[in-house]
């Protein structure tokens, strides 16, 4: 009886996985990724998630979802309604449709970046699924799916707009795969166009599927170039109309201030990272900021070296597919290895980027380089039935899953994330920064202040410097104060060091000058500003023109809406007394 019922339990648990379907297979890959991601659903909003989201009012109506497509995407202080230097119409759409249903709760962005993280996985399978045997496609996508380099993509609010952009461009491919009618290029066009709107990255997708045609369908190539022309000439024109022909953002990372001799030999320890990365997923931080500025050994000689000899096996296996194998193989491991090698290099800074390396950066080149060992599994003859190598396979499947498990816990919030990547990458000035912050916002101001200090050690920049700004003010070092927010303007232009200054000349410096200054200076920069406005109001009342205070008063209110602002502006108009109070060295209550 017992024997009898183990037969039954056995059988039935082979029933659920032979026959291997494409149902059971995107069945295993949802429950997997639920598996290991699901306890990030409930992590906290960290690092540009705050700018991008939590303090971005554009996001905050959906009337404002057309001009995302045609205006700057961030708010800068009120200097424009939209503003910023990035142009991502469809990533800030994505925000605006949760906010207007969900708020600010947290779990809803990470669902939805989840779903499409997850959707992504089973896009993979499918396309390979058409090159391969099911089985292999099967492991390769679980590989995209758990790997630790392609963690960030699904634990990163901001990372939103990679899985948007590799969805909407794997879609295309796929359509163009399985297609070739009018109305399938038409469609395949509009998704290359999404993902364009979802990031600039989406133009690998574009030359990767005119690469696909022009080796494999050659009957739409032409129409299929036409369309696709007609498309990157439309996002052109728009990305133009919304950021000019030459935006100039903040430099905001040591590689952007590098020149290009540098950025370059930077180049073998960039491409070593991700291969080092791939194979060895142990070191993973959201900031990595190291420059190179001179050729030697450890960082030039070798890097190059083991980059040569991963050039070399490519060119190698090639070869030997041409050589011993049908061309079909031949071409299909020519076409991952554009796809791998056209999505490093579109990220090794010969155009300066945010930071030197990113995980992120990866999940587009992912995928070639799993495509090749696809091809070279395929023409091996590997047996994917052999009891040893499935073994094999789900022990390695454990164990990058388990490291991308480990991984959600660190971002749980930015300090723990901060705390986390600092001891990996120690020269990230930008998790410092955020330590520093988290320190400001308990009180702690002698820790802020010490970590404030090491992030402008390791790359001086607007935002540690208004940082450092902002704690000398709250340690009353006033003096400190305006020098820490002057240095801050020597490296970029921002709305909030013209406020801190002009909020710190409420309290320090000479009247004459305070006002002269945010008229002249500030406030011509930032005419929309409501707390400049405001600050130039209770200046010019208590020390200049009372005139001017009222027209002054009228402005902050046409921008800003709180009650210190209506309660200034009862002061001015009853030409009552006005006393400033300064509590914990940046808190300013007027009394009278």
């Amino acid at each position: 009886m017992i024997a009898h019922e183990q037969q039954e339990q056995e059988f039935s648990l082979k029933s659920y996985f032979v026959p291997f379907t494409t149902f059971k297979a995107i069945h295993f890959i949802i429950l997997i990724g639920l598996i290991i991601f699901f306890l990030s659903l409930f992590n906290n909003f960290v690092g540009d998630d705050n700018t991008q989201i939590i303090d971005n009012p554009s996001i905050k109506s959906l009337q404002n979802v057309p001009e995302f497509f045609f205006v700057n995407r961030l708010d800068t202080g009120g200097q424009t309604k939209l503003g910023g230097e990035y142009y991502k119409p469809l990533l800030d759409t994505s925000y605006a449709v949760t906010y207007s249903v969900f708020g600010l709760n947290v779990f809803f962005y990470h669902f939805l970046q989840l779903t499409l993280f997850i959707t992504n996985a089973c896009l993979v399978f499918l396309l390979f699924k058409q090159f391969f045997d099911k089985r292999i496609a099967f492991f390769l996508s679980l590989i995209f799916l758990v790997h630790p380099i392609n963690s960030e993509t699904a634990l990163y609010i901001a990372d939103t707009q990679d899985v948007l952009f590799f969805f909407f461009g794997i879609v295309a491919l796929l359509i163009i795969k399985k297609y070739q009618s009018q109305k399938a290029l038409l469609l395949a066009s509009f998704c290359i166009l999404l993902s364009l709107f979802s990031k600039e990255t989406g133009a690998l997708f574009l030359l990767i599927i005119l690469l696909y045609a022009f080796m494999e369908k050659r009957k739409i190539f032409v129409a299929l170039f036409c369309y696709s022309s007609i498309i990157a000439i439309m996002y052109a024109l728009l990305r133009i109309r919304a950021l000019g022909l030459s935006p100039h953002g903040v430099i905001n990372a040591p590689i952007e201030r590098a020149n290009f001799e540098t950025r370059m030999i930077n180049i073998p320890s960039m491409f070593f990272f991700y291969l080092k990365t791939f194979l060895f997923p142990i070191a993973l931080s959201g900031s990595w900021q190291w420059v190179y500025t001179h050729i030697d050994v450890s960082h030039f000689v070798v890097p190059l070296a083991v980059d040569s000899l991963l050039l070399v096996l490519i060119i190698y296996f090639a070869i030997i597919l041409q050589r011993k194998h049908s061309k079909k193989y031949f071409i299909l491991y020519i076409f991952f290895s554009v796809w791998f090698l056209l999505g490093v290099a579109f990220h090794l800074q010969i155009l300066p980027l945010d930071q030197t390396v990113a995980d992120r950066w990866f999940y587009f080149p992912v995928v070639g380089i799993l495509g090749m060992i696809g091809v070279l599994l395929k023409t091996i003859g590997f047996n994917v039935k052999n009891k040893w190598i499935i073994i094999g396979a789900a022990i390695l499947i454990i164990l990058l899953a388990v490291r991308t498990f480990i991984r959600t816990f660190d971002f749980k919030d930015d300090f723990t994330l901060a705390s986390h990547d600092i001891t990996v990458s120690k020269d990230s000035y930008n998790s410092e920064y955020i330590i520093s912050h988290t320190y400001y916002e308990e009180g702690n101001l002698k820790e802020a202040k010490i970590h404030a200090e090491r992030s402008i050690q390791l790359f001086p920049y607007i935002t540690n410097y208004t940082n450092l700004g902002a704690i000398d003010s709250r340690m009353e070092d006033y003096k400190g104060a305006k020098e820490a927010y002057l240095k801050a303007l020597q490296y970029g232009n921002d709305a909030l060091p013209y406020e801190n200054l002009s909020s710190l000349s409420l309290v320090y410096g000479d009247p004459k000058e305070n006002i002269s200054f945010i008229k002249n200076t500030a406030l011509k920069k930032y005419p929309q500003d409501g707390i400049m406005w405001f600050d130039l109001a209770i200046l010019e009342y208590a020390y200049g023109d009372k005139s001017q205070a009222k027209d002054a008063i009228k402005k902050a209110k046409l921008f800003i809406q709180n009650p210190n602002v209506n309660f200034v502006d009862y002061i001015i108009i009853n030409n009552k007394s006005l006393n400033i109070k300064v509590t914990n060295g940046n808190v300013l209550f007027y009394t009278y």
